[in-house]
């Protein structure tokens, strides 16, 4: 064989070779987004596989099923049946069992101040029509919330008449979660999931520019903006749905602890590795005075904080030290 012959079956190997590689290491895109969970979610993802689109919309049915166990406003969703039949014992599966065992650990390392069985003192404060429940109304209400009144046994959860369980505060975190674990089985490469602003990201070596919401501006000026690869990221504020009245805000955060909404900060950033975690986080440390909320913050393995609250109308902040490696620089 002729030596040129020899260097056109080299050249023509490495081509082949070359096609080959590019073939294997081509990957796809695509993105969905929809109304679930009271929210607007997008999903983006990078894939090997060619049937990305089957991918998001069976993401998205697993989101739904799991809104149709959890959610507290849904008409017959498990939670829902719970809390308002006759019946009052709940068999415990695993989901549960990580939803009650988290939120046992915040009740007790806020005193209280987070608890799930809020449900109804969430059911009289209506936010849409404006209205400012009676003083009455609100005493009863928080006579039926108290999570140690909560049972556990032969794997059911039992729960005073009366009582309403509200997993507002982390089953959004949690169903994200769900679906980051459904979406890396299909071999999903990378990705996000932001539901409504709660955000996990993952497989992502760069970060993504993320803004944080001016909390008392009604422009979309944003008050920081943050770098996150591979993290979650849950912002939980005043400004998401209230009211003024008498020119007091009103907002959907209740202390169960007074009834109303609390008034120790304005807006909360949690930066961790699960959204379930960024998720209730968010809500317990708002709960909280921000000194408190920070020294929660710090003593909590793999959880970062941004706090902002008001001193005489101004905004102040307070921040965890593992923050400062997140802000734009």
């Amino acid at each position: 064989m002729k030596r040129k012959d020899i260097i056109n079956i080299i050249l023509f190997i490495l081509v082949f070779a070359f096609a080959a590689y590019r073939y294997s290491s081509r990957t796809y895109s695509s993105q969905k987004s929809s109304f679930v969970m009271d929210t607007i979610v997008d999903i983006k993802i990078e894939t090997k596989h060619k049937d990305a689109k089957n991918i998001l919309d069976n993401a998205f049915k697993l989101m739904e099923d799991y809104e149709n166990k959890f959610s507290f406003y849904k008409n017959d969703s498990q939670i829902w049946n719970f809390n308002n039949s006759v019946i009052d014992s709940l068999l415990i599966d695993d989901d549960l069992k990580e939803i009650l065992s988290i939120s046992k650990e915040l009740y007790q390392k806020t005193n209280r101040h987070y608890d799930i069985t809020i449900g109804a003192l969430s059911e009289i404060w209506d936010f849409n029509n404006e209205i400012v429940p009676s003083n009455d109304d609100i005493e009863k209400a928080m006579k039926q919330t108290n999570f140690s009144k909560l049972v556990i046994s032969n794997n059911y959860l039992h729960k005073p008449e009366g009582m309403k369980i509200n997993l507002g505060s982390l089953a959004k975190g949690f169903i994200i979660d769900e679906v980051v674990e459904y979406l890396e089985q299909q071999n999903v490469i990378s990705g996000f999931v932001n539901a409504g602003g709660d955000m996990r990201i993952f497989g992502r070596e760069k970060p993504f520019k993320i803004g944080i919401q001016h909390p008392r501006n009604e422009l979309n000026e944003l008050i920081d903006i943050i770098n996150v690869g591979n993290r979650s990221v849950v912002t939980s504020g005043d400004y998401e749905r209230y009211f003024i009245k008498d020119g007091k805000r009103f907002h959907h955060i209740i202390d169960p602890l007074t009834g109303y909404p609390s008034q120790n900060t304005i807006s909360i950033t949690v930066i961790t590795e699960t959204a379930l975690m960024a998720d209730v986080y968010s809500t317990a440390l708002f709960l909280l005075k921000p000194e408190q909320s920070l020294k929660l913050a710090q003593e909590t393995e793999g959880i970062d904080a941004t706090i902002y609250y008001l001193v005489n109308g101004k905004i102040e902040k307070l921040e965890t030290l593992g923050m400062k490696e997140y802000y734009e620089r």
